[in-house]
């Protein structure tokens, strides 16, 4: 994405605010944009942090000032990092102002149970129910493939389509294999009422790719449930209260780890290589506590 849509994307985020915030944010980025162009996000680099400071320099921008620009750029980076747009910052521990290790949000069981309860389109209901039982990243959920969801029954696999056309049963589960961070493979199991919301979805949509739509579009429809609900809701917090319903549920961290896609347990340790089995009963687990 180029700077200039990330920063149009990021200053819609921030519209809660402040006015006088948002204009600051908006002056900020603007300034960021002049002095290095409109690059992409994912390409900018630590030099380009060091141009934009020199840029302030010569304009004869105070200390004080240069500061806040720079923490108003942290916080930018930050966010694109929490959407999973970026994976690291350009700004270096001695450029940026210490960020308190906050816990991530979550939902309430009121809000998870209003949230579905007033969901109408049948792509939504799907998208949030394989979130929340799954912890899913939105790019990984958008990246699936009709061909890599196989059914297990009674050991033995069948393709999604043989569910499709004859239905399911009482104890199938549904593996989806995706791709994650660092282009790593694994497998994340559904089972219950959210493997039965995807077939009748799958039953509507005869397409290989099953999410045909932007990252940006699906931001966009999962923040506008919830701001119709009274709710803060983004993707990734969908992904943060999957961690802590399983956590709560007393699901081992190491499974939680696996379950997220975690390459480090300090990762996951913020929310407080395992066997297929303890996946299933994690993602059952999630998918009980959705029905309650």
């Amino acid at each position: 994405m180029k700077l200039s849509e990330c920063i149009d994307f990021y200053i819609s985020y921030i519209a809660d605010k402040s006015p006088h915030t948002v204009k600051n944010y908006k002056s900020d980025l603007k300034h960021f944009i002049q002095a290095i162009g409109d690059k992409d996000i994912e390409n900018i680099t630590k030099a380009d942090i060091a141009k934009f400071r020199m840029y302030l320099q010569m304009n004869k921008k105070k200390s004080s000032t240069i500061a806040r620009k720079l923490a108003s750029l942290n916080s930018f980076f930050q966010y694109f990092i929490d959407i999973e747009i970026i994976n690291a910052s350009p700004i270096t521990k001695s450029h940026r102002p210490k960020v308190s290790q906050k816990i991530p949000a979550s939902l309430s069981d009121e809000e998870i149970k209003k949230i579905l309860d007033n969901i109408q389109s049948l792509q939504d209901k799907v998208i949030i129910s394989m979130m929340l039982t799954t912890g899913i990243r939105s790019s990984e959920l958008l990246n699936i493939k009709r061909k890599n969801i196989i059914l297990y029954r009674e050991n033995q696999t069948y393709s999604i389509d043989y569910a499709i056309n004859n239905g399911l049963k009482e104890n199938d589960v549904a593996f989806i294999k995706i791709k994650g961070k660092g282009d790593k493979e694994r497998d994340i199991p559904i089972s219950g009422k959210t493997l039965e919301i995807l077939i009748e979805y799958l039953k509507e949509i005869p397409f290989e790719d099953i999410f045909p739509i932007s990252y940006y579009s699906l931001w966009r429809r999962i923040k506008n449930i919830g701001k119709s609900l009274g709710i803060e809701l983004h993707p990734h917090k969908l992904r943060h209260t999957a961690a802590t319903m399983a956590l709560k549920s007393g699901t081992e961290l190491r499974i939680i780890q696996e379950l997220l896609g975690h390459a480090s347990p300090t990762t996951t340790a913020r929310y407080a290589k395992v066997g297929q089995k303890a996946l299933i009963e994690a993602t059952k687990i999630l998918s009980n506590l959705l029905e309650k």
